[in-house]
């Protein structure tokens, strides 16, 4: 959200009290299922969450990786039963947010449901991005892509990454993410490697050539406004006043 807006101390006070419990789980631990009703949604305080969709025995799709900050289970609120499933990646900590608890947050801090406007549609176009290639892409432009989709998401979450990001991702998973085979990732791996692009080292990527690493990717360069105009006008209090007494009409 704070892609967006910056939260206030009042709105920060406002979601620790949306939450009912706060659950770790160990990594490849699964935190929902896909089909299960849904009366939860989570936020993300530490570690990578998946959202896979199952598509039969030993066939997923990883459509969707959360960092720090995110709300996993989010997308499912406009159905009767969970859209994927949720997946820890790594060793993650999940506060718990009831739906009656996450409509009464809204309801303190109306102003995260215009950022959540923006969420979304920052999330359609990466999901755009993200289908373009795999869809239209080979292998090799596939991996940089997500690769570079990382980096750029990373060093919004912590300003100053540089060219070392994160990679706790195993083969297996990468290869969910990218619709290739284990095998095809290491073999792409080891080509980037070889190219000079990356350096692997433990559960890091050292990124050598992050401009040559976007060219091959062929992924669009997207700015997402940071507090655009129009957003912090509607956030103005006479607006925000306005949203909140129409959801204390909705929920009270």
């Amino acid at each position: 959200m704070s892609e967006f807006i910056e939260p206030t101390t009042d709105e920060l006070a406002a979601l620790e009290d949306a939450a009912l419990s706060r659950r770790v789980f160990k990594r490849n631990q699964t935190i929902s299922l896909q089909g299960q009703a849904v009366k939860e949604v989570y936020f993300l305080r530490q570690g990578w969450v998946g959202s896979s969709l199952e598509l039969g025995p030993e066939r997923s799709q990883l459509v969707k990786i959360f960092l720090p900050g995110d709300f996993p289970g989010l997308a499912s609120i406009a159905l009767e039963r969970a859209a994927a499933t949720l997946v820890a990646l790594t060793d993650v900590t999940v506060d718990v947010i009831p739906l009656d608890h996450l409509a009464r947050f809204f309801e303190r801090a109306p102003r995260f449901l215009f950022a959540l406007l923006v969420m979304t549609q920052q999330e359609r176009v990466m999901l755009m991005d993200q289908l373009t290639m795999v869809g239209q892409s080979k292998a090799l432009q596939r991996l940089a892509a997500l690769i570079v989709h990382m980096h750029r998401r990373l060093s919004v979450l912590r300003p100053g990454t540089g060219n070392v990001i994160e990679w706790p991702l195993t083969q297996q998973r990468v290869a969910e993410a990218a619709g290739l085979t284990s095998v095809h990732v290491n073999r792409v791996f080891r080509e980037l490697t070889e190219r000079g692009l990356i350096a692997r080292e433990g559960r890091q990527l050292r990124l050598l050539d992050i401009e040559a690493l976007s060219r091959l990717s062929g992924l669009p360069e997207r700015h997402f406004a940071k507090e655009p105009p129009w957003l912090v006008k509607c956030c103005e209090p006479a607006t925000v006043d306005a949203a909140a007494g129409h959801l204390n009409r909705c929920f009270g």
